[in-house]
This record gives structure tokens, sequence and C-alpha cells, in this order.
């Protein structure tokens, strides 16, 4: 009989754990009546108010009470450890009097103990479930904590020449190089900001047609003039137009006819026309009045052209070339954030006919290397523009390879679209490891590589043969200089280096700095109106600004350096050269505004606010 009393406890036990069990894990239920039908046990629809309160006059007291019902009590979605540990407690706590009570029945206690193993199990399973999660999560702190610093946060400044508002990266150029202002400056800042036309303002009445935007080219030796002065100062350095003959014959062919036959000229092509002029009057010898408002206007007319065409529906290549060329007339005349810009959109609309892709087919628009050629030379533009703003380059994957125009070493526009590669193969690397030793060595060593790879004239002066060699020689040296300036600043910049490395690098970085001046130097003796283009004085202007901060922030070692002296030597005869220039380039308007052509004054201004010099003369 004590036997069988035993066993019933025993059993009654059991029932009150796997209940006391089943409960802990209950799930908690919403509250889904209202206080009043719960407090009178009626049947509530869940409205708001429900319909009980409604028919009994008391909707204003229709609440819900926020939580869960009251006959489950909360408990926590997952047990904690110290519920996990209090179970295991309470079930091994028993065995001992369990195996007392119940040594006449074997039977009784191995199923008493299977079912302790088992929850003994489920519990284990959910202790190891939490240190896995919590593993994983000091896992992933770890890794935060060991990932390199955080990019700091770009800034908002005033374009100095256009009063635009415009975003800067935390790693761009010093804003002085870039005619930049602080947004928040003092208002006598803005004091100086003489009106300036809309890029693209439409200089005619809504319904204007092709004949009325053909009433604004100039004379046709004007024509002439212009077209030769772009052969030969700007397509050199940026050879947008994809085939120099094909344009020629047309334009020439062009000229021939009469105006109501120039009216029935496609569209397009008269946009890349006037694209052309306006490139070609920014580097002519005109007055600078009429340098200036000559290229806005063909600017205007090339872009009211494009709406004829309707360029986002109707692209082709001409139009492609207009607009690059638009761009580059923009960066000339200080419009720098707008032409970059205007490339992005030019980059999309060359994305649109596939000019990123190879061709697959006979009836792509254009043979296929002028395409290639003609989409690198939009990539040509946009990297650099990024790079100097520290912005991402409109293209972040891989692209078509760069139709190169000689295997027999590169030539200008090559060795260029060699370093337009190594910029956006650097943009695509990951921010943590941008700038460390490795990928630093990585590429500056693939910088310094492509006056190896280049043609015999371009690597040494001894094997220059014309005027065009040469100038094209210090080009590159301006542009690779500038690169490799870039990539040792924010080197310098992001590392915390041992004095001696230090010193070793800025000692580099002074020698490619007095290089771009240099180069720019010679070009401006050889050909000041190729030295007009905005890359080239940016470039130089850049280099010198960044080194010299640099220089002002940590000194080496030596008290007097000698390549300090000589930078600073080089610094003063650019500033001497700059001075004549943006003297030649300044007028006074009609209101007595004072205007300013071309990129001098914003690059002297910034190289005499760095080396502390008198501003009267800017």
């Amino acid at each position: 009989m004590a036997h069988q009393n035993d066993a019933l406890n025993s059993t009654l036990r059991d029932e009150e754990t796997v209940s006391s069990l089943l409960k802990s894990k209950r799930k908690a239920r919403a509250v889904k009546s209202c206080f009043p039908c719960r407090h009178r046990r009626v049947r509530c629809d869940g409205g708001s108010p429900c319909s009980s309160c409604l028919a009994r006059g008391h909707a204003e007291l229709c609440q819900r009470q926020a939580g869960i019902s009251a006959a489950a009590p909360a408990q926590p979605s997952a047990p904690t450890e110290s519920a996990d540990a209090d179970r295991a407690g309470l079930l091994l706590g028993g065995i001992g009097k369990e195996q007392q009570q119940q040594e006449e029945d074997p039977d009784l206690v191995i199923k008493r103990l299977e079912q302790i193993e088992e929850q003994i199990s489920s519990i284990k399973a959910d202790l190891k479930r939490k240190a896995q999660s919590q593993a994983q999560e000091t896992a992933a702190a770890h890794r935060d904590s060991v990932r390199g610093p955080t990019k700091a946060a770009g800034q908002h400044f005033i374009e100095r020449d256009t009063g635009a508002t415009i975003f800067l990266g935390s790693h761009a150029d010093p804003p002085t190089a870039l005619g930049l202002m602080p947004l928040f400056g003092p208002s006598s800042a803005f004091d100086g900001l003489a009106p300036r036309t809309y890029a693209f303002a439409n200089l005619w009445t809504p319904e204007i047609d092709i004949e009325e935007v053909c009433k604004t080219l100039p004379e046709d030796r004007d024509i002439i003039r212009y077209w030769q002065i772009y052969q030969a100062c700007v397509y050199p350095y940026y050879p947008a137009l994809v085939s120099l003959d094909e344009f020629s014959v047309s334009l020439f062919a062009f000229l021939d006819c009469n105006t109501e036959a120039r009216a029935k000229t496609v569209s397009t092509w008269l946009g890349l026309l006037f694209a052309l002029l306006a490139c070609g009057a920014q580097f002519s010898d005109d007055p600078v009045e009429e340098r200036e408002l000559r290229s806005k206007v063909f600017v205007c007319s090339s872009f009211q052209c494009l709406r004829i065409s309707n360029l986002f529906s109707n692209t082709d290549m001409n139009t492609i070339q207009a607009l690059a060329l638009i761009g580059h007339c923009l960066r000339n005349n200080l419009d720098t954030n707008t032409a970059w810009i205007v490339m992005g959109l030019t980059i999309r609309l060359a994305q649109s006919i596939g000019l990123h892709e190879e061709a697959r087919s006979a009836e792509s628009p254009g043979p296929a290397v002028k395409r290639k050629r003609l989409w690198w030379m939009l990539l040509w533009q946009d990297a650099f523009l990024s790079f100097t703003y520290d912005r991402p380059p409109s293209t972040s994957v891989e692209t078509i390879a760069i139709p190169y125009e000689s295997t027999e070493g590169y030539s200008f526009a090559d060795a260029t679209l060699t370093v337009i590669q190594i910029i956006l193969d650097r943009s695509r690397e990951e921010s943590s490891q941008l700038n460390t030793q490795p990928r630093f060595e990585h590429y500056t060593h693939r910088l310094a590589g492509i006056q190896e790879d280049s043609a015999p004239f371009l690597k040494d002066k001894a094997n220059c043969k014309s005027l065009q060699e040469h100038l094209e020689r210090l080009a590159l040296q301006i542009h690779v200089g500038y690169a490799r300036c870039r990539i040792y600043r924010l080197y310098l910049e992001n590392n915390n280096l041992d004095p001696a490395t230090r010193e070793s690098r800025t000692l580099e970085y002074s020698a490619h700095a007095a290089t771009v001046v240099q180069s720019f130097l010679d070009m401006h003796r050889l050909s000041a109106n190729a030295c007009r283009a905005s890359a080239f004085i940016h470039n130089v202007v850049s280099s010198a600004v960044a080194l010299k901060d640099l220089m002002s922030r940590s000194r080496p070692s030596s008290p007097a350096p000698a390549w300090d002296a000589n930078f600073e030597q080089c610094t003063q005869r650019l500033i001497k050269v700059l001075e004549r220039e943006q003297e030649k380039s300044e007028w006074t308007d009609s209101d007595t505004n004072v205007r300013r052509f071309g990129p001098y004054s914003r690059a002297l201004l910034a190289l005499k606010e760095t080396f502390g010099l008198p501003q009267q003369s800017v």
C-alpha cells in the first residue's frame, strides 16, 4: 500500500513539473478585448470603439490595456542563463530523493531519469545557441574595432566664381586651389561675386529653329580660325573629337552651303560644331571680353542644338562629343562643378547607346574603335574631376579596355588614359586599405612606369623633334606628377609615420611637386595659349598648395632644407607668370564689375593665400 502511495505521489510531482515547464514556455497572448467588455465578461469585436460599448452608450470608455494578457504572466522571449540554471538545479536536486523513494520500482526511476535527460539536453541546446550568438557579436565588435578609421565627412563650400554651393570630400584638393570659400564665411567675401550667365541659358524664344541658331555662327573665316586653334591648342591635350579628318571634310562642305542648306544640317552635328568653336574661342588671341562672350554664346548655341535634337531620346556620337567639349569649356571657364555634373549626364547618355560595352552588332553607332575611344574620353574628364573633388566617379565597375593607338610606346593620350585607369582602379579599393603602405607603393610604382612605357619623345626631351612633342612631354609630366602628388599627400595625411620615414616621403613628394611646377613653367614658355587649359593650371597649383600646407604642419628635421628653398623659388616664378596672365584676363564691364576670364585669378589667389603674399593685385 505504501508502495502505491509513493508511486502516486511521484506521478503527481512529475505532472506538476511538466505543467510548470509548459507554463514557462507558454507564449504571451495579446489583450484583444477592451476593458469594459473584459470587466463585464462579454464578447468584444475588437473595434475602436467596439459595438458593445457603442450599444451601451459609453464609447469613450472603450480602451485597451497595452501589453499582454493577465492570464499569461510576461516571460522573456528566450530563457535567460539564470533561468536555465535554476531549471537544471531543480531537476538535478530532486534526483537523490526520487532514487530513495523509487528503489522498489526501477522502471519508474529509469523513466524519470530519461525525462530529466531530455530536459537537460533542451537546456544545454539553449545555452549553446546563446553562447554562439554572443561569440558572433563579440567577433563583429572586434572587426569594427580593428577596421580603419572612419573617413571624415566632407564639407560644403561656396564657389568663389559662381556663388554655387558645392560639396567637397574630406580628401579633396585644398579648397583655395579650387576657388572655394567657407559656407559660413564673412559676408564681405561674397561682395566680389560678379553676375554670370547661366551656362545653358536659352538665348531664343521657345519656338526657335535651327535657322535662328545658325545666326549665331561667326563669319566663315572665323569658323576656320577657331577650328585651327582647336586642332593646335585643344585637341592634342583632350582629343574628344574621335576623327579630325572626317569632321574637317564635313566642316568645309558645310561652309560651301548657303544659309538655307545650312538650316537643314543635322542638329547634333551643329551642336558639335558650336562646341568646337567655343573651345577654339577660349584659346584664341581675341580680346578677352570678346573671347568670353563668344565662347559662352557658342556653348549656349551648342546646347540649344542638342535640345532641338531631343538629346535624351535621340542620342548619337555627335551628342556625346558635343557634351564632352561643353564640359571641357565649362571647366576652363571656372564652372568646374557644373562640368563635373555635365560629365555625369554625358556618361549616362553614352551608356544609353552602349558606348561602355564592346559592340555586339554592326548596327551599333560608330566604328568599334571610335566608340571605345570616345568612352574613354568621358572617363578622362570624369575621373580627373572626381579625383580632384574626392567624389566617386560615375563608373564604379570594370569597363572596356583602353583602345591604345600604338603598340610601340604610349602616345600622350594613351599615357593619360593609363593614368585615368590607375585612378579608377584606386577608387574601387576598400577604404580601409586604400592608403596603406603596400597600396601606396603599388600605385606609385604603376604611375612611375607610365613614362617608361611611353614613346621615346615622352621620356626624354632629347628625343623630341618638334614643338608639339615637347609640349606633350611636359603636359604628361604635369598629369602624372599631379596624380603622384595626390597619392603622396593622402598617404602622409592618413598614416602616423616615424619621423625618418615621413621626412623621406616628404622629400619625394616635394620632388614630384617641383617637377610639376617646372614642367608648367617650361610649357608656358613654349606655348602660353595651350596653358590656358584649367586642367594644367589646377594640377600645378594644387600640387604646390597641398605641399606647402603639409610643410607648414610638419617640417623636416633639417633647419633649412635645400629642397624647401628650391621648391619655393619655383613657386615664386609660377606666381609671377600667373600675375602677368591674370592682368591680361581682366576687364571691367559696363556696371564696373571686375570680370576675369579663365582660371588664372583663382590659381593666383590660392597661391598667394598659401604663401602669405599680399592680395592687392588679385
